[in-house]
């Protein structure tokens, strides 16, 4: 099934990007191509509400580092942020999943 698959690589591309910034990975260069391939899979899903707030979140992050330069890093205070922002965006993917299947 495609939207298991899709479901599966987008958890995977969460707990990716969550444990490269535990591992304190700051390059924009880096951290970019982590959150697109987290945004491809969020597009992918069916039925997702235009609303979205993982969507937002991955897209707002994901501006703010297209307009550094690859040999750019985020400081401390972003890379913290983005983590907090990221694992509330996980969090609530899986609630939503969660509510898609009762």
């Amino acid at each position: 099934d495609k939207t298991s698959f899709t479901v599966a690589e987008t958890t995977e591309h969460f707990i990716t990007t969550l444990d490269a910034l535990k591992l304190e990975t700051r390059a924009v260069d880096e951290l970019q191509p982590l959150l697109s391939d987290l945004m491809n899979c969020l597009v992918r899903l069916p039925e997702i509400p235009n609303d979205f707030e993982p969507n937002r979140i991955v897209q707002q992050w994901l501006q703010k580092l297209n307009l550094m330069r690859a040999v750019d890093e985020i400081d401390e205070a972003d890379s913290r942020q983005l983590y907090m922002d990221l694992d509330s965006a996980y969090q609530e993917f899986k609630r939503y999943l969660s509510d898609q299947n009762k």
